[in-house]
């Protein structure tokens, strides 16, 4: 068994994207893959106990025969936050290196970090302790931003040694991916650092569903609940004539439209693009004519009490940094570690 850790020095650089697509590649190729979230951030119910909602997700996708208790063994909340200042001996370091000993019979294990790699320390589950307890290989995916980014590739490989085993660089624009691969890699290579995977921004899995727009900013829904979990992709604001609206629309694929209650003219417009869904400010009564059309075409309509300004902010906070729980998401990261990634290299260097 070889736990394979995905790490990362911050926040919503793909480090579950990746996890997801390379657990489905290696499994296409017929070997036995485990999972382990030994720092769990995003809690949910299941019963009586409290487990990380992605790896309840990766569960499923990856159909593991493993209890939720060894694929999530610890979940960081409020709770357990007050019982461990209190002094209570909650047995983490010993509930997650359990989670890997039942998994000995798999050919990897698949462990997503935290956003951070000191995240843990305290208790001893930190990746570079983990790393070492587990004999485990490190591989970084950093999203690109700027050359800076390298410097988080080059840290993470100081402070991991010889568990490092290469680096993926993710989100790279389009308009910037052959300067990565051509400059950047090579140059990132030079430094005895082997670059994996350089993948550049994908649309579809940044997107996020109209449901999750909804809640960010506490929409009501006028119509078409079954078109709930379309992906949005865009946003766009409809504050301009008519005739200039739709030339704008007309250029912006599976976008949510965001405008006053009183712009029918833009409502009407906006459903005659590809657009998701209809988020309307500054009121609740919906024009009937608009109703009709939104529910012949399916396009859901969402009434928020909240401002224009506002309700953008909180939706724009999402794009780029919803994390992958459908199954089409998926898909989608498979393809791209399929086809992007050097699986084979990989599996020479773990090996």
């Amino acid at each position: 068994m070889i736990p394979i850790f995905i790490i990362s020095n911050r926040a919503f650089t793909g480090k579950n994207f990746f996890a997801i697509g390379l657990a489905l590649t290696l499994k296409e190729k017929g070997f036995k893959v485990g999972y382990v979230r030994p720092l769990g951030k995003i809690p949910i119910k299941k019963g009586e106990e409290i487990f990380d909602e992605e790896a309840v997700f990766i569960k499923e996708l990856l159909g593991l025969e493993e209890p939720l208790s060894v694929i999530s063994p610890f979940v960081f909340t409020y709770e357990t936050q007050y019982k461990l200042l209190e002094g209570v001996d909650l047995r983490v370091k010993e509930k997650v290196m359990n989670s890997f000993s039942k998994q000995s019979n798999k050919d990897f294990v698949i462990v997503v970090g935290p956003n951070n790699i000191f995240e843990g320390f305290a208790l001893g589950i930190d990746v570079i302790n983990l790393l070492k307890e587990t004999d485990g290989k490190a591989i970084a995916i950093q999203h690109w931003d700027s050359e800076l980014a390298m410097d988080d590739i080059f840290g993470i490989k100081q402070l991991t040694g010889e568990k490092f085993i290469g680096a993926v660089i993710n989100k790279v624009p389009s308009e910037q991916i052959n300067y990565v691969k051509e400059k950047i890699a090579p140059f990132i290579e030079g430094k005895g650092i082997k670059v994996l995977g350089v993948f550049k921004k994908d649309k579809f899995l940044e997107a996020v569903t109209v449901r999750r727009l909804m809640e960010a900013i506490n929409g009501g829904l006028v119509c078409c609940e079954n078109k709930l979990d379309e992906f949005v992709e865009n946003i766009s604001i409809g504050a301009m004539d008519p005739e200039t609206a739709l030339s704008y629309f007309l250029r912006i694929p599976n976008k949510a439209v965001i405008t006053g209650i009183h712009r029918t003219d833009i409502q009407i417009v906006a459903m005659e693009t590809s657009t998701k869904c209809l988020i309307l400010t500054g009121g609740m009564h919906v024009n009937e004519t608009v109703t009709g059309i939104a529910k012949a075409k399916g396009i859901p309509i969402i009434v928020t009490a909240l401002d224009t300004f506002t309700a953008v902010d909180r939706m724009e906070k999402l794009m780029g940094k919803a994390v992958i729980r459908e199954k089409d998401k998926a898909l989608k990261a498979k393809e791209i570690i399929s086809t992007e990634f050097k699986i084979e290299e990989f599996l020479r260097k773990v090996k």
